[in-house]
């Protein structure tokens, strides 16, 4: 289903539904979890409800890991799109109301009206997604469906008709993937699949993690199905029965019986390449990799990257961009070939791991390019939502819905509903001090795509109050958030959390 931006706001909360009431849930540092309920926490511990447990329940909270509300999944989720970037990594969401060269003023679901100094903020995105939402998530665990290899779906009739035999004795084997705090985490090398329903011209971000050596595939514009072979007759004229193209090895041919006419994307540590998948009139796989002048990355053995994708089926162009970084284009010459709308995802290494959040499919304008590479020292760069039009000069202020900006030349106004981006001017960002940094905080990952790092002062099962060396005191609503993080740092491992 498509969601269609109005003003400024998104229904996020019509995205994912009630699916009954799970339990919060504990992970220490130690590995150790527990199940229960959150009911609060002062002075460095947290009170904790237990089914088995008579009393309540506290926990020292440097001896904890993290805390996943609801099983992962906030009970509300925010509806406004826009958002305001820290230097220092956080993303605040909320509805813009004004700003002037000393703070940034806007609404917040979560935590009502808040004051950002402007040397705080790196980005300002109104409408950062553009209009048209085919899909944001994942919210739960049975939005994806897991794909079996194509020798394992097909039936022998031979062996229909064998009874079956009883499950031996021993532990449940793991699950190919797993959902957990709004990731999908793989344990195998069977890939996990979505129906994004994207038109011709789209983009597609995701959040790629892994652990050990990266080797990923990821399928776009897919169908998920190869073609019917055709009919033969044998030599008395009688019709032959259909017989399947059958996959040859563990190599790329793989890549089109499992996801049928698309385009697969592998990534590895240090390039990235992309394979054309079809078939020909008999049906047998037909291969090719899209050359291009270079697709190099800098990737660490285990860690994580932002990845996004603008794909072109009129003119048949592909863009990859990491960490907002433009690293290749590649142009398909005999035309485009991806004629499907499921987007999938699948690790191509049996020691290595991957871990799926943040996946946003929006429509595109077919621009390959981004404010982001414009980034300057000393300039403000500001991106419309064509996509086409883009200019740096000084951002002034904003109010009653319009951006002043000061360019070389003149001054412009600009609505607030027609800008997609502002990256600041790195020279005037500033980062929190040492001090503040050095104290005990949390992490509050707030659904779809909110963060904070923050000093808890006191919290109750529904609020926390807690500093913010930017937005002060605040007093937050739990209701959206999906996770609250006790240890964490750069390392993709301090937040691998896949055991729920």
């Amino acid at each position: 289903m498509a969601y269609l931006t109005t003003g400024l706001l998104l229904p996020f909360a019509a995205l994912a539904e009630d699916a009954g009431n799970p339990e919060d849930l504990l992970r220490f540092r130690n590995g150790d979890s527990l199940h229960g309920s959150f009911l609060g926490l002062s002075g460095g511990d947290l009170r904790w409800r237990h089914a088995e447990a008579r009393d309540t329940i506290t926990l020292k909270t440097d001896k904890l890991r993290r805390l996943s509300f609801h099983g992962g999944r906030s009970r509300k989720n925010l509806r406004s799109p826009s958002y305001i970037q820290l230097t220092g990594g956080d993303r605040i969401p909320g509805t813009l109301i004004s700003l002037d060269s000393e703070k940034l003023l806007m609404d917040t679901e979560f935590a009502g009206n808040v004051s950002i100094p402007r040397e705080f903020i790196s980005q300002i995105s109104p409408r950062p997604h553009g209009g048209l939402i085919h899909y944001i998530g994942p919210f739960s665990a049975d939005e994806w469906t897991v794909i079996d290899p194509p020798e394992k779906a097909e039936k022998d009739p031979k062996k229909e008709n064998e009874p079956k035999k009883e499950d031996e004795p021993g532990e449940a084997p793991e699950p190919p993937w797993v959902f957990s705090g709004g990731a999908y985490y793989s344990n195998s090398q069977r890939p996990i699949a979505i129906d994004t329903k994207s038109t011709d011209q789209v983009r597609i971000r995701f959040t790629l993690a892994w652990r050990n050596r990266l080797n990923a595939a990821i399928a776009f514009h897919a169908t998920m199905k190869q073609p019917e072979p055709p009919e033969k007759e044998d030599e008395d004229g009688e019709k032959e029965p259909k017989r399947i193209a059958k996959p040859e090895g563990a190599g790329s041919k793989g890549f089109a019986y499992t996801y049928g006419h698309s385009y697969v994307l592998t990534i590895y540590s240090n390039y990235a390449q992309i394979y054309r998948c079809d078939f020909n009139e008999e049906g047998e796989a037909d291969m090719d990799r899209l050359s291009n002048s270079s697709a190099n990355l800098r990737l660490e053995e285990t860690g994580q990257a932002e990845f996004e994708l603008r794909c072109d089926r009129l003119s048949g162009t592909i863009a990859l961009f990491a960490n907002g970084r433009f690293v290749s284009q590649w142009n398909d010459r005999q035309g485009y070939v991806g004629t499907g709308s499921h987007l999938a995802f699948a690790s191509q290494n049996s020691a290595a791991r991957l871990r799926i959040s943040d996946v946003i499919v929006t429509a595109w304008n077919g621009m390959i390019d981004s404010a982001q590479s414009m980034e300057t020292e000393n300039r403000d760069v500001i991106l419309l939502t064509n996509g086409t039009d883009r200019f740096s000069g000084e951002l002034a202020s904003l109010q009653d819905g319009r951006f002043v900006v000061k360019g070389t030349y003149a001054e412009m106004t600009v609505p607030q509903e027609e800008v997609q981006d502002i990256r600041l001017a790195r020279a005037a960002q500033t980062g929190e001090d040492e001090e503040e940094a050095s104290r005990q905080r949390v992490r509050l990952l707030l659904q779809p795509y909110g963060r904070l790092t923050l000093r808890p002062i006191e919290a109750s099962s529904d609020r926390l109050r807690a500093h913010h060396p930017a937005l002060g005191d605040l007093t937050l609503d739990l209701h959206y958030a999906g996770l609250m993080e006790f240890s964490f740092g750069s390392s993709v491992l301090d937040s691998w959390d896949d055991d729920y």
